[in-house]
C-alpha cells in the first residue's frame, strides 16, 4: 500500500487534505485525522490572549471530493467519525463531489469525549485488490473548545 497525504491548508477556521491511496500486497488501509494536531490558532485574538491555546475538538465536513478505482464496488473508500465504534459519515465509489457548505457542513453527530469520539475522522479505503487507487479531497471546518 502506498498512501500520499498532503495537509494543503490549515489555517484559523479551515483545514484541506488530499489522500491518494494505492494498494499493494492486498492490504485495506486507514488513515486517522485528528483535530488536536492542527493549527490551533483562532486567528482574531491579539496581545496577550494571541493564540490562547483554544484547542480545536471537532471538524465538520464542508466540502467532499473524490475518486475511487476499486475492483470490487463493495470495497468503497469510507469517511468514518472516530470513536470506539466508529460512525459512518461518507461513502465514496466512483467518482463525484459534495458542498454541504450551505447547510454549514455536514456535522459529526458524535460529541468529543463521549463513547471514545475523538472529534477526528478515519479514511478508510477498504479494497485488497493490487492496484486499486483511491483519491480523496476534504475541506473542514474547525471547531474549537471555546468561541
Amino acid at each position: 500500500m502506498s498512501q500520499v497525504i498532503t495537509k494543503q491548508f490549515d489555517g484559523t477556521r479551515k483545514a484541506i487534505f488530499t489522500m491518494n491511496f494505492k494498494i499493494a500486497s492486498t492490504t485495506a488501509e486507514t488513515y486517522t485525522i485528528v483535530p488536536s494536531a492542527l493549527n490551533n490558532s483562532k486567528g482574531w485574538a491579539t496581545g496577550s490572549t494571541a493564540n490562547s491555546g483554544d484547542v480545536c475538538t471537532n471538524l465538520t465536513i464542508n466540502k467532499i471530493w473524490w475518486s475511487v478505482n476499486n475492483t470490487a464496488v463493495t470495497k468503497p473508500l469510507l469517511v468514518e467519525w472516530k470513536a470506539t465504534a466508529n460512525s459512518q459519515a461518507i461513502t465514496c465509489n466512483y467518482a463525484d463531489s459534495k458542498d454541504f457548505s450551505a447547510i454549514g457542513g455536514l456535522l459529526n453527530p458524535l460529541t468529543p469525549g463521549t463513547s471514545g469520539a475523538t472529534g477526528g475522522l478515519d479514511i478508510k479505503f477498504l479494497s485488497v485488490t493490487n492496484d486499486d487507487t483511491a483519491t480523496i479531497v476534504l475541506e473542514f471546518l474547525k471547531i474549537y473548545t471555546s468561541y
